[in-house]
């Protein structure tokens, strides 16, 4: 199945890769940069428990509302989406894509193409712009969505992005990203 199909259940109409040439952080770096603190404390997020009424809805509610509110969302709508290059494939890179009029992220997205079954997200979103990261994911009792706006300032992600750069077991084209966007962002 293409990219385009793999995404459709989620709502997300599929507009094309980004070049792979572009200075885009690379997804599984975007990942962590959830994981760093920020300059001011802790990144904005947003967490609906398991056991609340309609808890997919909720889930999906909250991860559009705080995407827009830090302007993920580009003007008309686009943001880019981490999907394997390859069907199958562990090496992952930005998809373009927009929301359909209906969608559901966490529930139909996560049991195909963004997750590991139904009301289990596990993705990744990224400003067209490359400044905003956002990733989504399932826990024990919760959904967890994390926005990091701004980490191409965060130290310890840079050195991390140094190191994957350098590291000879990582793949050629992460090392690569990885290289251009340090570069790109003043490293």
């Amino acid at each position: 199945m293409d990219h385009a199909g793999r995404l459709a259940p989620a709502g997300l109409v599929f507009l094309g890769l980004m070049g792979l040439e572009l200075p885009l952080i690379p997804p599984a770096l975007a990942n962590m940069a959830t994981g760093y603190e920020s300059a001011s404390g802790k990144w904005p997020r947003s967490i609906v428990d398991r056991d609340t009424s309609d808890f997919v809805t909720k889930a999906n509610e909250s991860w559009f509302e705080l995407l827009r509110e830090g302007n993920l969302f580009g003007d008309n709508g686009e943001f880019l989406v981490a999907v394997p290059l390859e069907e199958g494939g562990n090496d992952l890179w930005w998809a373009r894509v927009t929301l359909a009029e209906s969608w559901d992220m966490v529930g139909a997205g996560s049991a195909t193409a963004l997750g590991s079954g139904f009301g289990e997200p596990e993705f990744t979103t990224l400003s067209v712009t490359g400044d905003v990261a956002a990733f989504c994911s399932s826990r024990e009792s919760s959904v967890h969505t994390v926005l990091a706006a701004g980490f191409s300032d965060v130290p310890d992600l840079r050195q991390m992005a140094d190191w994957i750069a350098g590291y000879p077991g990582t793949p050629r084209q992460e090392k690569a990203a990885a290289r251009r966007w340090l570069d790109a962002t003043g490293g």
